[in-house]
Order: C-alpha cells, then structure tokens, then sequence
C-alpha cells in the first residue's frame, strides 16, 4: 500500500537571512527546495528553461542514492548542476554548494532593497567604513576592555599632540582621544537615566553572543539588556565601555 504524501515547511537561518524551506514526499518520490525573496534553490525535479524565459533566479543542486536530497537541508552540501541566467548573474555558478547558492541569493536580495550607487556622476561615495573615535578619561581603562575584553589589537599611532590609542578590528579602526582641554568631553554625554539600547551606539559581531556573558560577568562587566533575538536572526547583548558608551555584541543565533 502506498504510503500518504506529506508536505513541510519552515524557516531556516543563513548568514544574511531566514529563507524557507520545503519538503515535500510521495511513495517513490520527493522533492526539495530553499526560497528566498531572490530566487529557488531546489533539487533535480525543477525546469530551467521555463523559469529562464520569465527572468527567474532558479538553482538546481543534484543528489545521489547514497545522499537523496529529501529535506532542504541536504541542499546545504550537494552541488549545484545547473542555473537560470538570473541566477548565474547573481555569481551563482557550477559545482558550488546549495548553501553558497541561497547566500548569493539572498545578497542579491538586500542589493534590491538597498541599492548600491556603483558610478555615482555627482554625487560622492563612500567606499568604506574607516574607524570609529571616542574621547575617554582613562587610555589604561578603555585598553583592557577594547583589547584584553573584545580582542581588539593595539597598533601604532601617528605622533599627535595629544595622547591616545588606535586599535584595529578587521579593516576598521578604533580611535581614542585622552580627553583635554582642546577636545570635546569624554564618554556618553547623555545622562545615564536616559541612555537606551535604542539610542546611538556601535556593535561588533562576535562568534556568539551567548557565550560571552560568561566572560562579561567573570570581568564585572554589567549586561545591560540580553541576551535577546533581533528579527534578523542575530542575538545581541549590551554592554557599555569604562566611558559610558553603549557597545553591542551581536552574533547569528544558533
């Protein structure tokens, strides 16, 4: 006797996003496939040509019968063995995984969202985000927490006139000002029964951000709001620096 088809699906967490899953199952069949608001990536069963012909981004990944893919997730490793042009634009190409496919995917999403000014004619262009700087009262202070708490590393400074510290994180830097008279005040300027999460702070990510409230209260450092799940997908926690500056640690939940 034939067994009764079944159909499943839920959301499932990459690095730039959720995107859904589905499985469907009938007696001596099945096929399963990754949406994103940019385009599929599925198994076997799907058509190119006709996705092709409407400008669809569809990605189409190959099992075996040892490794059948059933369930989205086994998309994650199979290797993609054909696309649509629209997903081939989207720098989808053969022999990638499915994971890579749906994270290319979902970049090209945000790129709709947020477009990209590539050959501004007059405007000016960013090209990068270059260092962040804070004015604080004690360098020995912020050291310790932006180098032996957060790991950041110290790197040499240009001879300025007044005291302070670089630190770099990745390709970006963190630059301290030792407050004096020919500087703005030190720390956050707000005062302290008005500072709020949801105010102006910055954020690094972090491997995750559940395991650092370990670390957080083996160092005294006060939490001040989390951990707790962002809609995006990412948990977060709040701290502030020896200043009063509000820090977020943020990491893609698990």
């Amino acid at each position: 006797m034939a067994s009764l088809p079944s159909s499943s699906s839920r959301w499932i967490q990459f690095k730039h996003g959720y995107a859904l899953g589905i499985c469907n199952l009938w007696d001596k069949g099945q096929y399963c496939s990754i949406i994103t608001p940019a385009g599929i990536v599925g198994c076997g069963i799907y058509d190119l040509k006709t996705p092709a012909e409407f400008d669809q981004a569809i990605a189409i990944a190959k099992g075996t019968p040892a490794n059948p893919l059933k369930e989205p997730e086994d998309l994650f490793e199979a290797k993609i063995v054909g696309m649509t042009p629209k997903a081939a634009s989207m720098g989808i190409a053969l022999g990638m995984t499915g994971r890579e496919a749906v994270e290319l995917m979902q970049i090209a999403s945000l790129k709709e969202v947020l477009p990209i000014i590539e050959n501004p004619t007059s405007l000016l262009q960013v090209k990068a985000f270059d260092h962040i700087t804070l004015v604080v009262k004690d360098l020995k202070a912020s050291q310790n927490f932006y180098v032996n708490i957060l790991g950041m590393r110290l790197v040499p400074r240009p001879p300025f006139s007044f005291d302070g510290l670089w630190f770099q994180l990745g390709r970006v830097q963190m630059h301290l000002i030792l407050e004096y008279e020919g500087s703005s005040p030190a720390g956050n300027l707000l005062p302290e029964e008005k500072r709020q999460t949801r105010g102006p702070h910055f954020a690094f990510e972090v491997a995750d951000a559940d395991a650092v409230i370990r670390i957080l209260k083996q160092n005294n450092i006060p939490i001040l709001s989390g951990p707790k799940l962002r809609p995006d997908g990412y948990v977060q926690v709040f701290i502030s620096d020896p200043d009063g500056h509000m820090v977020e640690l943020c990491s893609v939940a698990k």
